[in-house]
């Protein structure tokens, strides 16, 4: 027992080490909010169906993670719109385009209204620990809420745009064709007019030169990413989002910064609504988180259709099923009327197979009441018949006596003609019928010609 706990203390000390030498390996620029999210992915998805040996849905249309087409994205990035709240410091944004590693910046511009106020909003332990702070510079603008001019954005080759109007759009497409630049991702909080998201899309759409990703969520409140499920859409098609459910802000962020990184979203407006746990968009979601995907590679999945795919697949599973159901219920209808037609057949054969036992059997009773009675006639010298003849000659009257016995063995009604008569009576009742049946005698006539009276 003591070796046995021994071992034991040394497995398990083994183990702690292999964890702790892991973790150390494990990427320094994983932040703990990410870390957080990739846990509540879960490890669950599709798999091997054990119960129908076959391959989920999930597993048909998500294959293991390849590397996402990434947008070209290097030199300097401003972002846009943040950094007025004295309630959060926004460093998130700031963050997810340091730690992507599709992203190559050699300076990350925050455009804000108070150049002050922003440096003590992101100038913290974390942002200094990561290198964000190696990056970072302040712009302040011309005026409060004002949008980057085409001298604020000189040199920028990416800009992020959070929380924009149509018209605020129109403008920022203007001055970033003006100054060259090259990548721009808008997002537009709760737009509540459809011809608004299109004037927007339009606008972005004429800025020359510029490769732009429209993004419109529903209304942003406080929250993490990865605690909801979300469906991509477009945004001309969606229009306003007024009745979506409400998107966490971290969750907002990292979908628009994710756009700015991926070449699937370049030239598009992209609607990103938050969904329902039951959804086919969240089990969608799962199973890529389950398979290892970045979320990178999970939104290009999700730009790309994927949702539709599953539902597609989800379909034609379902349609498989409902016709294999059918199929078998048909199977199980002739299997059943086959049963039943050889249950009747089984019913009637044994009927017949009863009838003619009971048939036999009161032939064989009859033949032994005719031979019984026989003897007491012949020993009384009341027939001079032989017994052969006795017998065919009453067996009718044999058989019903024979039926009226077997009735009192099993306890049934007798009728009342089927009464036990003895055959004494009988026969002296069948002689008083018979000569009641005789016609009378005619008169004899008398002697001399008269007639007798």
């Amino acid at each position: 027992k003591i070796l046995k706990i021994q071992t034991m203390n040394r497995i398990a000390v083994a183990t702690l080490a292999l964890l702790s030498a892991a973790s150390s390996y494990a990427p320094q620029s994983l932040s703990r909010s990410r870390m957080a999210f990739v846990l509540r992915a879960g490890i669950d998805g599709g798999g091997l169906n054990l119960d129908e040996g076959k391959a989920s849905v999930l597993d048909t249309v998500v294959s293991k993670p390849d590397a996402p087409a990434a947008r070209s994205c290097g030199g300097t990035v401003m972002v846009s719109g943040l950094l007025k709240s004295k309630e959060r410091t926004d460093q998130t944004t700031f963050d997810f385009l340091k730690e992507n590693p599709l992203f190559e910046w050699s300076k990350v511009i925050a455009y804000c209204n108070d150049a002050t106020f922003a440096k003590k909003r992101l100038t913290s332990r974390s942002a200094r620990y990561s290198g964000l702070l190696d990056l970072l510079e302040f712009k302040e603008a011309a005026s409060p809420d004002a949008v980057p001019s085409p001298d604020d954005l000189a040199g920028v080759t990416s800009l992020v745009a959070y929380g924009v109007t149509a018209d605020e759009v129109k403008e920022i497409a203007s001055n970033a064709a003006a100054a060259g630049v090259k990548n721009l991702v808008a997002l537009m909080e709760n737009p509540t007019d459809a011809k608004a998201v299109k004037a927007a899309a339009d606008s972005l759409g004429k800025a020359s030169g510029v490769s732009f990703t429209l993004v419109t969520v529903p209304k942003i409140v406080d929250g993490t990413e990865g605690t909801s499920a979300y469906r991509v859409g477009d945004a001309l098609a969606s229009g306003a989002l007024s009745g979506a459910p409400d998107m966490p802000r971290d969750e907002a962020l990292r979908l628009m910064t994710e756009c700015l990184a991926l070449d699937a979203a370049c030239g598009k407006s992209l609607s990103f609504e938050t969904v329902a746990a039951n959804d086919a968009a969240a089990d969608y979601l799962k199973d890529l988180r389950g398979k290892g995907y970045g979320r990178s590679q999970e939104v290009e999945k999700m730009i790309s259709g994927g949702v539709a795919e599953y539902e597609a697949a989800l379909g034609e599973r379902k349609a498989e099923e409902e016709a294999v159901a059918k199929e078998t219920e048909v199977k199980k209808e002739k299997i059943s009327k086959s049963r039943e037609q050889e249950i009747k057949e089984l019913m009637a054969k044994g009927k017949r197979e009863y009838l003619e036992m009971m048939e036999k059997r009161v032939e064989t009773e009859a033949l032994e009441i005719l031979k019984r009675e026989w003897r007491e006639k012949y020993f009384a010298r009341n027939t001079s018949l032989p017994e052969e003849e006795y017998v065919a000659e009453n067996m009718e009257r044999g058989k019903k006596e024979a039926i009226r016995m077997i009735k009192m063995l099993k306890g049934e009604k007798i009728d009342e003609d089927e009464e036990e008569e003895h055959w004494m009576d009988r026969e002296e009742r069948e002689e008083a019928e018979a000569a009641a049946n005789e016609p009378d005698p005619e008169p004899v006539a008398a002697a001399g010609g008269d007639k007798a009276e």
